[in-house]
């Protein structure tokens, strides 16, 4: 990936937007024609803002250039210019690009205002380490606006570097490439939230409660930790959840354990296509006794670190089991934060 080797290498000519939460750059032709020499909407010191902060700018593409490489997921030959399937292609032109950087994971809202337009989107490590993530593109509507679809926004993970390609639909029956004023807006919102639920059964004991049950509700494609902090309750276990197509997700549980202080037993169950989606934990700390003083915590998280994690916990005193308390993870880290404050940082 040489190409973005040279993206970031190439700054006399760089189009810089303001500093600022909200701000539209006035882009004058040909800025931002060829990726090489992109618009740069911020970098590793002013990343893209978290909404409502919404950063864009305003291009002309009447005379911008064409691309010749009709694959969405590479650039080793050019830039790409096919959005859609193979079989049914839409192929457009006239691109503008323009890059940025972001600190934290979410979803990413773009919207194209002006013509017919084709919105492409890659991202690439740094340009020390510039491995290709497989691009997306969007063409659903024919019309002067065009975005992702509000319900599936494409996610951007932290700390990388983002390009987004927005081209002129080509029309099929003269071969006409859309162009003209053009206005993007690029907004960058919180990522999802796992949906999850975790319950405990337990009886008293002296100097503490014995596990009766523990219950974790995750959807497929998720992980759980259960251990405990404060104080010991021995060692923490792993339970994970097989994907939809029944293969178990890779171990992933050194971040989300952390905090347990422990790993190493697993759960799983016996056949994966045979799992439900409610983790089958019942033998999960069965018997184990938790000493007054600790809190058991139980921590769901996506494999994919793309979604806000859950936390259940309990704090034990007085030989019982107080009310289940929440709380959140961010996508990829194993601090634990008051439900609200996760916004993907």
């Amino acid at each position: 990936m040489k190409l973005f080797r040279t993206l970031l290498t190439v700054c006399a000519a760089l189009l810089v937007v303001p500093a600022v939460a909200s701000a539209q750059l006035q882009v004058p032709p040909p800025g931002g024609d060829n990726y090489l020499q992109p618009i740069f909407l911020g970098d590793t010191a002013n990343p893209l803002p978290l909404t409502p902060g919404v950063v864009g700018f305003d291009a002309d593409t009447t005379n911008y250039t064409t691309e010749d490489q009709p694959n969405p997921n590479t650039f080793a030959n050019g830039e790409y210019n096919a959005c859609g399937p193979s079989s049914n292609p839409s192929f457009y032109g006239k691109t503008v690009w323009s890059v940025f950087y972001t600190n934290r994971t979410g979803r990413l809202d773009v919207t194209a205002a002006g013509f017919d337009a084709v919105i492409g989107l890659h991202a690439f490590r740094s340009p020390q380490d510039p491995r290709s993530i497989p691009g997306i593109c969007t063409d659903r509507i024919a019309g002067r606006i065009e975005s992702f679809p509000r319900d599936n926004l494409p996610t951007l993970i932290k700390n990388n570097w983002y390009a987004v390609q927005v081209g002129g639909f080509q029309n099929p029956a003269n071969g006409q490439i859309a162009g003209g004023p053009l206005e993007v807006a690029l907004e960058l919102l919180p990522p999802e939230q796992i949906i999850a639920d975790a319950g405990l059964t337990w009886k008293p004991t002296r100097g503490g409660v014995k596990v009766t049950l523990v219950r974790v509700d995750g959807p497929q494609g998720s992980e759980a930790a259960i251990g405990c902090i404060r104080k010991k309750c021995g060692r923490a276990q792993t339970v994970k959840n097989p994907k939809p197509v029944g293969v178990f997700a890779k171990p992933s549980v050194g971040r989300s354990l952390k905090q347990a202080r422990g790993g190493g037993d697993k759960y799983e169950p016996k056949k994966a296509s045979d799992a439900p989606v409610r983790m089958a934990t019942k033998n999960v700390f069965r018997g184990r006794k938790i000493p007054n003083g600790a809190r058991l915590t139980v921590v769901v998280v996506s494999q994919f670190d793309d979604q806000i994690g859950q936390v259940f916990f309990w704090d034990i005193k007085n030989n019982a089991a107080g009310a289940k308390s929440l709380g959140c993870v961010n996508p990829g880290s194993t601090k634990v934060r008051k439900v609200g404050t996760c916004d993907g940082r």
